[in-house]
């Protein structure tokens, strides 16, 4: 992975509901962004992933909180791609 890439891990988030399962798709950074995103050039506030992760991945088949892969980071351009982890 070349210096200019970052990689910011995703899972989902599966929870028990009331009337049925909730599975959410979340980005693990937590409140730290990694100082390459959080430059004087770049500010990266918010990044959504969870309609290109769900295009990608069938999250219902899913039944249990899993890391499924890793969002790549262009610190540069903040371009992104999701890198789903082989199973």
């Amino acid at each position: 992975m070349s210096s200019d890439l970052v990689e910011l891990p995703i899972e989902v988030e599966v929870t028990s509901e009331r009337y049925g399962t909730l599975r959410s798709v979340n980005v693990l950074s937590g409140d730290d962004i990694p100082p390459e995103l959080d430059t004087q050039e770049w500010r990266l506030e918010e990044l959504s992933v969870e309609s290109h992760v769900r295009d990608q991945i069938d999250i219902r088949a899913i039944n249990e909180t899993t890391k499924i892969g890793v969002v790549r980071v262009d610190a540069n351009t903040l371009e992104w791609k999701f890198i789903e982890n082989k199973r």
